[in-house]
């Protein structure tokens, strides 16, 4: 055996040497964390696309989204107490110039700005005839608003199809603005063409607001039908209690809005988990919005003073309200009707399509999700009113009136149009409607000449 083989006694054996961990450079570490984090990213956006499929039985669409959020980012008033207009001596209210209008142009998605006059348009309203030009006044609510803005392009290319207008250059007049309803489009007309306005056509898409706002925005505080919408929130001012609703309401649409606008953004836009979380959050904005208007709505049911009520009016039913209703709408279109004939224009009045109208488009389930409440307070005065407004503009054009019913202009289109629970729809469907306006206006030859 070798001496240094011999273990002594007393010796102990020499300690071994402690290994050294290698630590990972910083780069490493970094790029590692990186790693996780971006799995777990993808573990979300997956489980959060799972979710939504599971729970709305739909693919999750990144455009579907985008078009819901661009809708609700730039929507007008809603409502009806979110006031971003000023009271006019006329025609009720009109836009401010210098307040955001909320009405985007789909052209170059910018926000369209008010006229001196107060109305969405990027030209003055008052516009003269000349040979080869065609005037063509719009007016309305909110639905004739966004065609004033985006349908008129394909509105003028239909016209252009009709040798009458084929080499004609048209200029487009918008006078439509989100709630307004009549007496305010007669109003509007007569008090512009009062200051020398002159129109060649003019088109008026309405009948929603006349029946489907009364009931929420005016009756609970006894204003007169007839008088323009939330017209007790514009100049009641001496109720705190509505002055506190107003202000609630008005942060909670514009924290739907600045929501909405934060998720289009990149990298948002992309990311499913941030879809589902808007949509969340949106849902339960505007149910807090809703409770709030119901709760307002059963609060307030007192008069106020002269100049917000007008004169007081009765009703022993329903059934006799909407046929008031129904009557001022009608009975507006029939003087609209004969001031354009006195001042050589030619009027066409057609009735907006709902989606609360019984059987008047197909929906999938993704579109009915987004555009029809059972429990939605306009609900009721579209299903109770719009039946009088088909029947009164039959009467319409049994008078001499170009009346066209659009009730039924989404029957055979089952691909998703409309972007909210209200009213409204997307380019596809303004484009839809400026095909039926333009038809209406070629198969009907003007009648009469020009004094």
């Amino acid at each position: 055996m070798a001496t240094d083989d011999v273990f002594r006694i007393g010796d102990e054996p020499a300690a071994a040497a402690p290994r050294r961990r290698k630590r990972l450079g910083m780069g490493k570490r970094l790029a590692f964390g990186a790693i996780l984090l971006l799995l777990t990213w993808l573990a979300c956006e997956v489980l959060a696309g799972l979710m939504y499929s599971a729970a709305t039985r739909q693919p999750f669409s990144w455009a579907g989204m985008q078009e819901e959020r661009r809708e609700r980012a730039n929507r007008p008033e809603s409502v009806g107490t979110s006031i971003v207009s000023d009271v006019h001596p006329y025609v009720g209210y009109v836009q401010n110039p210098s307040v955001p209008s909320g009405f985007v142009r789909a052209s170059d998605g910018r926000q369209a700005s008010a006229s001196a006059y107060g109305y969405l348009d990027d030209k003055e309203p008052i516009q003269k005839r000349e040979p080869g030009k065609v005037i063509v006044g719009v007016t309305g609510g909110s639905v004739a608003c966004y065609f004033g803005l985006n349908g008129t392009k394909r509105l003028e290319e239909a016209l252009k199809e009709s040798p009458e207008y084929a080499d004609k250059t048209f200029v487009f007049v918008n006078l439509a603005l989100g709630g307004y309803k009549e007496p305010q489009q007669l109003a509007t007309l007569a008090y512009l063409m009062a200051l020398g306005a002159e129109f060649d056509l003019v088109v008026n898409i309405d009948g929603f607001n006349e029946v489907a706002l009364y009931e929420l925005e005016n009756e609970p505080h006894q204003v007169f039908p007839a008088f323009p919408r939330s017209w007790y929130a514009r100049v009641g001012g001496d109720d705190p209690f509505l002055g506190v609703i107003r202000t609630k309401l008005n942060e909670i649409e514009e924290s739907r809005n600045a929501l909405a606008r934060w998720v289009s953004r990149p990298p948002w836009r992309w990311s499913i988990l941030c879809n589902v979380f808007w949509k969340l959050r949106d849902r339960r904005l505007d149910w807090e919005r809703y409770q709030i208007v119901m709760r307002h709505q059963d609060l307030q049911d007192k008069p106020g003073p002269y100049v917000a009520t007008g004169p007081l009016r009765k009703f022993d039913d329903r059934g006799e309200l909407y046929e008031y209703l129904a009557s001022i709408w009608s009975n507006a279109s029939l003087s609209i009707d004969a001031l354009c004939r006195r001042n050589g224009a030619r009027y066409f009045h057609f009735l907006q399509p709902n989606q609360y109208v019984a059987d008047s488009k197909p929906m999938d389930a993704a579109e009915k999700r987004l555009s029809y409440k059972e429990e939605h307070p306009y609900r009721r005065g579209v299903e109770k009113g719009y039946p009088l407004l088909v029947r009164n503009g039959k009467a319409l054009g049994d008078r001499g009136v170009a009346f066209t019913d659009l009730t039924g202009l989404f029957r055979d289109h089952p691909e998703s149009l409309y972007v909210d629970d209200c009213c409204h729809f997307n380019q596809q469907g303004i484009e839809i409607m400026a095909g039926a306006i333009a038809r209406a206006i070629i198969e009907r030859p003007a009648s009469e000449p020009r004094p």
